[in-house]
């Protein structure tokens, strides 16, 4: 921001993370990725200018260096604006919206941290849930009628969590401001990147989905250990193409969930008709997530423009109506 990003990164020094001789663990590769993400959106985005498709070396080589060593593509990610992206103020104290704050921003406003450290905080106390999902599954492979009741119970509760959460969005972060000024750097440009000096590409655009909430696993591990599915379209081959923007852990846990063993289960309880009654209590949770993820993008992206897109490059009005159609018609 300030209308120096380019000029700045262009006098960036150009360190080699490509060796097997360089060590880097997890949380310093993580973090230098984060910070290149950032330059690299800030360059190509930056305010004033015109956009430019053309990443220049400095930039362009220890960015997809780092993303090997991540293992996730080259370009900014939720991972990057949320996952990693925090810092307790009290580090004695809980993961709350007055104890973290952000790292690393793109133009340092109130509305932009806020933007981040309520997502970094749905992320948390939503975990409970994506814990419950999996000894849900479990208790269900045993027909553990009493352990499914009780992980039911705590996913319910998690998803009223996350609800009120993001209920709050609007109490820090205006939505003209997230509109005008933070989403402009989160998109991928829509003919590609030129990743200059990076030979693995030969000279040619790359194309990267754009930074996403679609890219957090939190709300696809709770609906899959719920054996929530949706039927093949242009949007579940998108929602599987994010996986690859998220920390290979979290990929690989959705991937190894195994959530349809928990609606047979609960569909085949007739005589526990406390279970179903749960069940679809879950079900209508998601549901009221999913009516508010509807209305926040609404108020925030949808109705400031004529043809909505989201920074994903997704039809996102349609595909969230229908995503909530069919959650509800998954009532049992």
């Amino acid at each position: 921001a300030g209308g120096r990003c380019r000029e700045a990164c262009l006098e960036l020094p150009m360190p080699d993370f490509s060796g097997s001789d360089v060590i880097l663990d997890e949380r310093a590769a993580e973090r230098l990725h984060q910070a290149y993400a950032f330059l690299s959106n800030g360059y190509l985005w930056q305010p004033g200018a015109e956009p430019t498709r053309q990443l220049p070396r400095t930039l362009a080589i220890p960015f997809v260096q780092l993303s090997a060593r991540v293992k996730r593509p080259p370009t900014l990610s939720y991972t990057n604006t949320q996952l990693v992206n925090w810092q307790r103020l009290d580090p004695s104290g809980d993961i709350a919206v007055e104890n973290i704050k952000a790292v690393q921003m793109f133009q340092s406003l109130p509305d932009e941290e806020w933007f981040w450290v309520l997502h970094i905080v749905i992320e948390a106390r939503g975990a409970p849930a994506v814990i419950a999902g999996t000894r849900l599954v479990q208790a269900a492979k045993i027909n553990d009628i009493d352990q499914i009741e009780m992980q039911l119970e705590i996913i319910r509760s998690g998803l009223e969590t996350i609800i009120e959460l993001a209920g709050r969005m609007e109490e820090g972060c205006r939505p003209e401001v997230y509109y005008e000024t933070l989403r402009p750097f989160l998109f991928a440009h829509p003919d590609g990147v030129v990743f200059d000096g990076v030979e693995a590409f030969g000279g040619k655009p790359q194309t990267f989905l754009g930074q996403t909430g679609a890219q957090s696993a939190l709300i696809p591990a709770i609906c899959t250990s719920l054996g929530l599915r949706h039927a093949r379209s242009e949007l579940t081959t998108y929602l599987e193409a994010v996986r690859a923007y998220m920390p290979e852990p979290h990929r690989q846990f959705v991937a190894g969930l195994e959530g349809q063993v928990v609606r047979d289960c609960v569909s085949s309880t007739v005589s526990q008709s406390s279970v179903r009654t749960l069940y679809n209590s879950c079900i209508e949770k998601v549901v009221e997530f999913r009516r508010l993820h509807l209305g926040l993008a609404a108020n925030y992206i949808a109705s400031r423009m004529d043809n909505p897109r989201g920074t994903g490059g997704t039809d996102f009005m349609r595909w969230l109506k229908h995503m909530t159609r069919e959650t509800t018609e998954q009532m049992l």
